[in-house]
């Protein structure tokens, strides 16, 4: 007597439902991309969180500060004018306008200029004791405020149906021709393509078709004379 397997009864009922399923895929549908900000978007905050390096003793310090506010690191005092970062959907990063100054060093001018926490080469504080670095920025956003997100519409597709063969439901679509009926794969045999063009027109290349007999008889041929 032959025995059922259950389970393989089961994984084929599933496999089936599967492909059934895949074969009556839907009308295809627009997605809209993701909402972005534009790539020079920057939003302003509350805080800046400075790292300085002291390199007589390796020591590092964090200093959040507040926008508008200074604070001191031995003898380099650091002030904040400004804090922006990106805003999200970007990649991350944050700025500072900061103004430094080191009584320790007074042939040193004070810097006064931005610096970023991703390209920290662009500005550097030229000092041979501190070294001063934006980390981030911290707080409640400020001016200039990054806005909301900009609205994307999904695209509108000329036609929505799916033909068959590329797994919808809709008929597979018949190639048209100018006047909107179908092309015709073959010439049609009642209307065969003259070989001649029509007067005016170029000469054409095909030989002439030959001459169909009248019905009286053709004369003998002459003879060779070099048979003679």
């Amino acid at each position: 007597m032959m025995k059922r397997h259950p389970a393989k009864v089961l994984l084929c009922g599933a496999a089936g439902a599967l492909l059934l399923g895949s074969a009556s895929v839907r009308a295809a549908t627009g997605v809209a991309p993701p909402a972005m900000y534009p790539a020079a978007t920057w939003q302003g905050q509350s805080q800046a969180v400075v790292r300085v390096l002291d390199r007589l003793d390796a020591h590092l310090e964090l200093l959040t500060i507040p926008v508008g506010g200074s604070a001191t690191y031995h003898s380099l005092s650091v002030g904040v004018e400004a804090c922006v970062s990106r805003p999200q959907t970007l990649a991350a990063d944050a700025g500072a306008l900061l103004h430094l100054k080191d009584s320790s060093d007074p042939q040193r001018p004070p810097f006064d200029g931005w610096m970023l926490a991703q390209e920290p080469s662009v500005a550097t504080y030229g000092s041979p004791l501190y070294d001063v670095r934006v980390v981030s920025c911290a707080g409640t956003p400020t001016a200039p405020q990054a806005g909301p997100l900009p609205v994307v519409k999904a695209p509108v597709l000329a036609s929505a149906e799916v033909p068959v063969e590329e797994g919808g439901d809709a008929p597979a679509s018949q190639p048209g021709s100018a006047s909107g009926g179908p092309v015709p794969l073959a010439p049609d045999s009642h209307n065969p393509i003259p070989l001649a063009p029509p007067s005016g027109a170029a000469p054409s290349l095909a030989p002439a078709a030959p001459a169909q007999p009248s019905g009286q008889p053709l004369p003998p041929p002459e003879a060779d004379p070099g048979l003679e």
